[in-house]
């Protein structure tokens, strides 16, 4: 890594070296545990390095949640029926005068993302529901 015919310690420029020396300070300096929130405990060695803490804050600001994934999925899929409504709605004036929309067409749900596991859990538990509510039998269910 360090080449002693280029200038900055053999960095070649001052943010190399910049680089260079915050990794090297950072592998340097632990924070004992007492001064950690619990979660970054390392009761193994009583700290950890700031190093080691930043690649931990790092993984962590990369990590998508379930929650953060859905919304995004939940977003994508309301801009994707927005669309669909500007381009197909239709507007009337009622004798009041108030405007109305019509659809010209039906909404094509087939560009949604959906989970396929949770689908297939609230139809169960949407069938479960009318057996026991007495709306279907099962024996209805069963095939011959």
């Amino acid at each position: 890594m360090l080449d002693p015919t280029k200038p900055y310690c053999g960095m070649g420029n001052i943010e190399n070296l910049d680089r260079y020396m915050q990794s090297v300070f950072a592998e340097c300096i632990e924070v004992p545990n007492d001064l950690l929130p619990e979660k970054y405990h390392d009761e193994l060695r009583g700290g950890r390095t700031v190093a080691r803490l930043n690649e931990m804050l790092e993984a962590e600001a990369e990590a998508e949640t379930a929650h953060q994934k859905e919304k995004a999925a939940k977003a994508r899929n309301i801009e994707i029926l927005r669309k669909q409504v500007e381009e197909k709605s239709i507007f009337k004036t009622h004798q009041g005068g108030t405007d109305f929309v019509d659809l010209s067409d039906e909404l094509d749900y087939s560009d949604n993302e959906t989970d396929e596991i949770q689908l297939h859990r609230n139809l169960v538990a949407f069938v479960g529901g009318m057996v026991n509510g007495g709306l279907i039998d099962a024996d209805d269910l069963l095939e011959d």
